[in-house]
């Protein structure tokens, strides 16, 4: 019993269109994990989604054009959109949470130095900062009361 070359053909489209459709979910996860670590505002969100749709369309054609000589096939659309429900539900959380999770906490951890390093440098900084204040309190009572010196001396003239 053999399987003819029509039906392999087709099985090898479909398996493809699968494998694209969980890649394109998947780099769509990697634009939500950018906005995961940078906040976006709505432009920019619409501006990377157009471009992400654009890029599967072109993925999607060269798919196409490739395996099947350009035509549509229904079994070929649902292979891709099944792929990305397939990712979408049973990876796709994991891989975002996760991703945005560890880089946020090796951020952390990269920037942790820096802020001690800061901190150390910063007490002088203040300690310099409240002497700073104690002489410019010092120097503001001084000029008031010579001020006030000044007014009486030509109020009396």
């Amino acid at each position: 019993m053999s399987v003819s070359a029509a039906i392999l053909k087709e099985t090898d489209i479909l398996l493809k269109a699968l494998l694209l459709g969980a890649a394109l979910i998947f780099v769509y996860d990697i634009l939500r994990i950018g906005r995961g670590l940078i906040p976006h505002g709505n432009l920019w969100t619409g501006v990377e989604d157009f471009l992400f749709w654009l890029g599967s369309a072109a993925a999607i054609f060269v798919l196409m054009y490739r395996e099947n000589d350009g035509y549509v096939r229904g079994f070929a659309v649902g292979g891709v959109v099944a792929g990305m429900l397939l990712y979408s539900l049973t990876l796709s959380p994991f891989v975002v949470k996760g991703s945005v999770f560890l880089l946020r906490k090796t951020g952390y951890l990269l920037t942790r130095p820096l802020v001690w390093l800061g901190r150390l440098a910063g007490r002088p900084v203040r300690a310099l900062g409240r002497r700073g204040r104690k002489a410019v309190v010092f120097f503001k009572k001084r000029l008031k009361k010579m001020w006030k010196a000044v007014k009486m001396g030509l109020c009396k003239l």
